[in-house]
């Protein structure tokens, strides 16, 4: 058996993990071990799969097995196995293994489980057939390693065991390059402290040196030493005024630039993940992440970092001056802190979970938002504005009640705050104003005592507050380095192969490919594509042809045989050199808001006004842009909305001109225009094509007439290769496809009008 280290583990409970060493023979391996959460007669129960290097084995959770007397498969050596595939049911799944002639059931999983089994039936099947092991990179955990709960989404994180401290540290390491103004922070909270300290002590003195008769006899001009004991406050006021601006000020630059770097971590690290990323998530979702989780995360360094700060020292020398004044009351005074600490950490977790939820709502709700504006056309062309109204007020509810959860929480975290506090004020008014009348104790430093004693509470009353602050910031934060940790799918090479001069041969063998695992869209396709010939792709819907564009682009990494270009293979051709080289024309370009020239020169933003002119003769489009009012000035707003069909495509045509690539694809180019549009884009495509190896879609048979092969795909597979009339000639799927357009086009009129008996099946004269 081929020695492998690729393993996939979850964790298991303690007992079962025992159980499961028990069973295995000396020196075996488990390579792979697994949880489901469906029974063989489809009870929702928890299932677990060990695949050793020698056998398949299968536990219940309570750690009983095959040969302990329940309904389990008998243990499967590999020996006695063919293959291992899945297999897709009605609400269910199922791994099978080959043993003769028969199928053998392993163990079921729900659909949402679905790729995790799809890419481990993948290594069974390599155990068996004695291959490496290569489950394509790591297979999607549902549970956290740590602690087995179920994660919030494939791979995400567990928010039980998210390290606070570490985020903490994290967040910190983003304000090191401002050490400089990170010191000076640092001092001018130092100096407010001691500003705010003294107001409370020149009070005490003016009530026992100034307003107590007995006092004022002994201390000369009573008036005189008021004057200087006010003076000497307003100064304090002042000074703490002055000081508390440049502060806040500071602290809202540092906020500000280090959620400026984090946004562009986060920013940069989403236009590098593949497009396997955003197929799993909503948009609307991501750009909650950009704007209102970066957001919760700057208030929390501009409001809460400073204020935990100021406070600390605060409480530092709060703390020493009430000991110093009398450390009796002192200790009765913190009879309430421990109670306040442990309250707050208590609702500190509470809160962090009502936060998550909230603002897990607010993403599908902004997602939603997002989805109803960009198809509005859609949903009023089929009148669902209520049907659209009904899932927004759902999710709108959800919202509401993640609002009310949160708040709630907080609510009852300030009234205990409050309470507490006020029983320790009482004790201190009690013993306190005891010992005044005793005469232990002078008024003015029972006065001062007080006012130092909510300057103590106040920072304590407020920690309800920072609990908001620091768990809306957490969550937030949560989301954001998810994204900044995850890996991106597609990634140069440590040393890539530069490609200045690409050549344009392109070389499909023995590709398989899948969007999702267990469901290839591309099976064993083998393509050699000369230099500067052009390719027709021709199929069905689903059959395959953008898939092969975009693995050509490497929007998607293959998952199993080769593609090269020019003799490389394509993972060791650095990106930029790849992507610099390839022009895209799809059916639905995107484009900008601005001009047209700011769209045509997108792909080479130094190209001149001369050159994107050139580009945009050759695309046919330079007469209807001079025709528009502003010409090349012209504002298209957002996404081309001024521009007609024709019009983008031309445009597109022209971006792509200006991009001169070695390799061109066109995606449906021609796609929903009228016979003269068509025309002058056939014709734009013409001049586009010369000397680049292009790769042609359309189901318009009459773009690829012109094409040097078409190549003819059914179910991810090349069923068919060769000139438009071999193909003909041959009468195969080709020839069927144009006879079905032909019958299509026998009617040109609703009435019923017979098209030209000398027109093809594209409709233009064969």
């Amino acid at each position: 058996m081929t020695d492998t280290t690729t393993t996939y583990k979850e964790r298991m409970p303690d007992a079962l993990a025992d159980r499961c060493r028990e069973a295995l023979r000396e020196g075996e391996t488990v390579r792979i071990a697994a949880a489901t959460d469906l029974t063989e007669d489809l009870r929702f129960e928890e299932r677990w799969l060990l695949v050793t290097d020698q056998r398949l084995l299968r536990f219940d959770s309570n750690g009983s097995g095959a040969g302990n007397g329940d309904a389990s498969i008998p243990f499967i050596e590999l020996s006695d196995a063919k293959s291992a595939a899945v297999e897709e049911l009605v609400g269910s799944g199922r791994i099978n293994v080959v043993i003769g002639n028969e199928d053998i059931e392993v163990i079921r999983y729900t659909p949402s489980q679905r790729a995790k089994f799809a890419r481990i039936a993948r290594g069974i099947d390599q155990l068996i057939k004695d291959d490496p092991v290569d489950m394509q990179g790591e297979v999607d955990k549902t549970r956290c390693d740590r602690c087995a709960r179920l994660l919030p989404e494939p791979n995400g994180i567990c928010s039980a065991c998210t390290n606070r401290l570490a985020m903490m540290r994290r967040i910190a390491r983003y304000a090191l390059p401002f050490k400089g103004k990170l010191a000076l922070m640092v001092f001018l909270s130092l100096l407010f402290t001691l500003a705010e300290l003294g107001p409370p002590y020149i009070m005490g003195r003016i009530i026992d040196d100034v307003l107590d008769p007995s006092a004022a006899g002994a201390s000369g001009d009573p008036f005189s030493f008021l004057y200087l004991l006010v003076g000497a406050y307003a100064v304090i006021r002042l000074v703490s005024f002055v000081l508390e601006i440049f502060k806040d000020r500071l602290s809202v630059w540092l906020g500000g630039r280090v959620i400026v770097s984090v946004r562009e971590d986060l920013y940069e690290n989403l236009s590098r993940l593949n497009m396997k990323f955003y197929n799993k998530r909503q948009v609307g979702s991501l750009i909650s992440r950009v704007s209102n989780d970066t957001e919760s995360m700057m208030w929390f360094l501009v409001d809460g970092v400073p204020y935990i700060l100021t406070n600390l020292l605060l409480l530092v020398g709060i703390l020493v001056l009430l000991f110093v004044t009398s450390w009796q009351l002192t200790l009765m005074v913190l009879i309430p802190i421990p109670l306040l600490v442990t309250g707050g950490w208590y609702f500190w977790t509470r809160l962090i979970r009502a936060f998550r939820t909230k603002y897990y709502r607010w993403g599908k709700l902004v997602g939603m938002a997002g989805e109803m504006l960009s198809s509005v056309r859609v949903v009023k062309t089929f009148v669902q504005e209520k049907r659209e109204m009904r899932r927004f007020r759902s999710s709108n509810e959800g919202v509401f009640r993640g609002d009310y959860e949160s708040e709630k929480e907080a609510a009852v975290f300030f009234s205990t705050v409050s309470m507490l506090t006020s029983s320790g004020m009482i004790l201190v008014w009690y013993y306190g104003g005891a010992a005044v009348i005793d005469d232990t104790f002078t008024t003015g430093a029972l006065i001062m005592f007080i006012a130092y004693l909510w300057m103590l509470y106040e920072p304590l009353r407020w920690f309800g507050e920072l609990n908001t602050w620091s768990s809306r910031a957490m969550s937030g934060a949560e989301k954001v380095f998810e994204i900044v940790d995850t890996p991106a799918e597609t990634e140069d090479r440590e040393v890539p192969v530069e490609m200045k001069d690409m050549q344009g041969e392109v070389e499909f063998e023995g590709v398989t490919f899948a969007y999702e695992a267990g469901k290839p869209v591309l099976h064993d396709i083998s393509l050699h594509v000369q230099p500067g010939e052009m390719i027709g792709l021709v199929g069905k819907s689903g059959s395959g042809k953008t898939t092969m564009t975009n693995l050509l682009c490497r929007f998607y990494d293959i998952d199993e045989g080769g593609l090269e270009i020019d003799g490389v293979p394509i993972r060791d051709i650095g990106l930029e050199d790849l992507r610099r080289q390839i022009g895209v024309v799809l059916q639905d370009s995107y484009f900008f808001s601005g001009s047209i020239a700011e769209n045509i020169r997108y792909s080479s933003p130094d190209a001149s006004l001369e050159q994107i002119m050139r580009a945009a003769r050759t695309a046919n489009a330079h007469d209807f842009i001079c025709a528009k009012p502003d010409g090349y000035d012209t504002q298209i707003g957002e996404n081309g909305k001024e521009l007609s069909g024709g019009e983008k495509q031309r445009i597109a045509i022209a971006r792509a001109i200006i991009h001169d690539p070695r390799i061109l694809v066109l995606d449906e180019a021609t796609s929903s225009v009228d016979t003269h549009t068509e025309k002058l884009i056939q014709e734009a495509i013409a001049n586009l094509v010369k000397g680049r190896t292009t790769f042609a879609i359309a189901h318009r048979l009459s773009t690829l007439r012109r094409a040097d092969r078409l190549v003819v795909l059914d179910a991810g597979r090349i069923v068919e290769t060769g000139t438009h009339e071999e193909l003909l000639d041959m009468k195969g799927y080709f020839y069927r496809m144009v006879e079905t357009q032909r019958a299509s086009t026998a009617v040109m009129a609703v009435g019923g009008g017979k098209a030209d008996p000398n027109r093809g099946a594209n409709g233009h004269t064969t």
